[in-house]
This record gives C-alpha cells, sequence and structure tokens, in this order.
C-alpha cells in the first residue's frame, strides 16, 4: 500500500512548516478550521517567542492567544496548546512522545493530529 501510495503522489508532503516535533504538533492543532497557509503565517513568531514546550506551558495565556488569534477558535486552541505543552514537559521530560497511544492523551490532540505527527515528524 505505501508503495503504490508513494508512486502515485511521488511529491505528497506536510504543507505546514515545522523543524520539530513539537513545532508539528502545535501547527497541527492551530490548523484546526484554518488553512496551512495561515498557521505558517503565525508560527515564526509563536515559536520565536515558545520554542519548547517548557517555554509554552510557562507562557502568558493573553499573548498567546494574540499571536494566534488570526487561526480561528483562538481561546480553544490557546488552551490545548497550553495543556499539550505542559502535559509533554510533565509526563514526556519535555519529548513529543512517539506512539499514537500517548500523543492522544495529550489536551486537543486525537487521532487525526496524532497521526499527522507520526507520518512526519517520527517517520
Amino acid at each position: 500500500m505505501n508503495r503504490v501510495l508513494a508512486e502515485t503522489y511521488p511529491d505528497a508532503h506536510c504543507e505546514l512548516n515545522f523543524n520539530s516535533p513539537f513545532e508539528l504538533l502545535v501547527a497541527t492543532v492551530m490548523s484546526a478550521q484554518t488553512t496551512d497557509a495561515r498557521v505558517n503565517l503565525v508560527t515564526p513568531t509563536l515559536f520565536g517567542k515558545c520554542p519548547t514546550p517548557e517555554d509554552m506551558a510557562g507562557a502568558n495565556l493573553e499573548d498567546v492567544e494574540e499571536i494566534i488569534k488570526s487561526t480561528g477558535f483562538f481561546r480553544a486552541k490557546t488552551k490545548s496548546i497550553m495543556g499539550l505543552s505542559a502535559a509533554i514537559r510533565d509526563r514526556y521530560a519535555g519529548v513529543v512522545p512517539g506512539r499514537l497511544e500517548d500523543l492522544v492523551t495529550l489536551p486537543g490532540v486525537g487521532c487525526k493530529t496524532a497521526n499527522v505527527v507520526l507520518g512526519n515528524a517520527f517517520a
């Protein structure tokens, strides 16, 4: 199946810009109900201020909301992003887990988001 998909879609890639599993996880959570292009406009500022789960978990809620406001549903997304960051800091020593079973325990992360991260950051 993977071979057929790779042959059929040789240029398939993730449209979100990211440098780490953490960045992809946050960007994927932000991508709900908005475009990847919009998320890519916001993430440089967000990750410039909060590059790690520790930084994100400790950030000022209103500051994060203001940065991601243009993605829509920014209050819920901020809650998820800060919650998943705290969980990664507290339960996984600051490292994004590489298992579906662990990823879906993080706030705001369901199977779809977990599979995006697993397929693009851990592939």
